[in-house]
């Protein structure tokens, strides 16, 4: 007995110390794991985040001659946009490179920026927002799949989360700026401010990102690996290595010391013209990972609690702007804030939260599994209903406005949450299609906020806000709770069903 102990606190100890070193010995030493800083690592995080965070900030134009009701949807068009870029992009980052999407994406931004301030009117903006979204759509798939090059898996919860972070506080943080901006100055100066933003995240990508994509040298040759002081105990990917993906990971055992790994180096895997028959093929891999159950429904179950967020943004400034409350244009965007605290709590929990409850229970059931990260999921899925109650209840009964900010504010905390568990869940569901099942997570994501867009207030006037808001709590919070049931007892059998890469329990 006291020698399973001993070896499980060992082994714990080993684990405990590749998360603070941040190394893989099972790795080549000029993997992007192995060769790059944790300070750089950290700086790169940051780009990433910033990026996310851009990309999701929505700023909108105004002075159109429209209604104040349809000035929300020119978010769903935006959204649209994310929703079919990833075709473009992750097929070049696959290929060419994560730094030159990151370059090309960041120059191709620029010109969207100062269209959507020069727009002379409404259909112009949609076109230039929708088209923004094209552009802008690499900031939400690959991402995911740096954080997967140059971290070790142990941390990759706590990573997207951070990630994650810069992605759902951005819509929160938005009315406040615009708030600030077009009371002074005429709305196309948003977009000259985002402008100069653009060019900031250009410059950022220049100096500080560099390429992570991991090619494989073909010849089967071996290196050294890094001189570790530890051995690594418990699995670093669950994921066969896929030959023609271009992220190469490797299984391992609950136990490995490998002296030698397959060497490789960091750059251009090929360029598209010169195999266009299998670009192609990598052009529609997103579509054909639809067909992966541990894939799609939780994209899909993630975009509809992802929806409900953005359909309080719209509700909240219609129903208490003016009025009998007489919130002015500032104070109202300043409130917003209360969502983005939310957001950034959350982080906490989805992310930190996360990593621990799969390492603990790695380590006592001595293999690691995807669908271990679920069990966080479970304790915020009722926090859910509350917050969505809260909301409904506020407008119903002309309650104090805080009701309704500390209800959004309880759901945002529960939404940044519900996405660094999901997305890396996804994520880590087939880790050598990285992009791909990021690619259907966004679909989902962006499908689904493309949509509320059009109904969100409609809904509340038609039947009323407590029913609509009831209704969101109850299927964000039953059907999250089926989901995790569902995977975390078939999930590994679901995934070994559909000849997804499986380690043996």
């Amino acid at each position: 007995m006291s020698s399973t102990k001993d070896i499980e606190r060992h082994g714990e100890h080993h684990h405990l110390t590749v998360i603070r070193d941040g190394r893989d010995p099972t790795l080549p030493a000029n993997h992007p794991v192995n060769s790059l800083s944790s300070t750089r690592k950290l700086a790169i995080l940051c780009v990433l985040t910033y990026a996310g965070f851009l990309a999701n900030f929505r700023a909108i134009g105004g002075a159109f001659g429209v209604s104040p009701a349809k000035i929300p949807n020119t978010i769903g068009y935006n959204l649209l946009g994310f929703a079919v870029g990833p075709l473009f992009w992750n097929p070049l980052s696959k290929t060419i490179g994560r730094r030159t999407v990151y370059l090309m994406g960041s120059v191709l931004f620029i010109p969207c920026a100062v269209w959507m301030a020069l727009s002379p009117s409404y259909t112009v903006f949609c076109a230039a927002r929708v088209v923004a979204g094209l552009i802008s759509s690499w900031s939400q798939t690959v991402p995911p799949a740096t954080i997967a090059d140059i971290f070790v898996k142990d941390v990759h919860g706590s990573k997207m989360s951070m990630f994650a972070v810069g992605v759902v506080i951005a819509p929160p943080i938005a009315p406040i700026f615009c708030g600030l901006v077009v009371t002074y100055h005429p709305w196309p100066v948003l977009f000259w401010i985002i402008t100069g933003m653009a060019c900031f995240q250009l410059a950022l990508f220049f100096l500080i990102v560099p390429e992570t994509l991991w090619v494989e040298d073909e010849s089967g040759a071996t290196s050294e690996a890094p001189p570790p002081a530890i051995i690594r105990s418990g699995s670093n990917i669950e994921a066969e290595v896929d030959a023609k993906a271009s992220e190469h990971h490797f299984e391992h055992s609950p136990v490995r010391t490998a002296p030698h790994v397959r060497s490789g180096h960091i750059g251009v895997l090929w360029y598209p013209w010169q195999r266009p028959a299998e670009f192609l093929h990598i052009f529609l891999s997103p579509i054909t990972t639809l067909r992966f159950i541990s894939i799609t429904i939780p994209s899909i179950y993630y975009g509809s609690i992802f929806a409900w967020s953005v359909g309080m943004t719209i509700v909240f400034p219609q129903k208490f702007e003016g009025g009998p409350n007489g919130i002015k244009l500032i104070p109202m965007g300043a409130m917003f804030l209360a969502f983005g605290i939310g957001g950034l709590l959350g982080k906490w929990s989805g992310g930190i939260v996360g990593d621990k409850t799969v390492s603990y229970l790695e380590r006592r059931m001595g293999y690691r599994l995807p669908e271990h990260r679920l069990w966080a999921l479970l304790p915020i899925l009722p926090f859910m209903f509350a917050g969505c109650i809260l909301c409904g209840v506020t407008v119903d009964h002309n309650l104090h406005y805080m009701g309704f900010l500390f209800g959004g504010a309880l759901f945002y905390f529960c939404l940044s949450s519900a996405t660094g568990i999901l997305q890396t869940y996804v994520l880590e569901g087939y880790l050598s299609q990285s992009l791909d099942t990021q690619a259907v997570f966004v679909f989902w994501k962006s499908m689904w906020g493309f949509a509320v867009a059009f109904f969100a207030y409609d809904w509340g006037l038609n039947s009323s806000f407590t029913k609509e808001y009831a209704t969101q709590g109850a299927l964000a919070t039953g059907v999250g709770a089926l989901i995790c049931a569902l995977f975390i007892a078939k999930g590994y059998e679901i995934r070994k069903w559909q000849g997804m890469p499986v380690n043996p329990k």
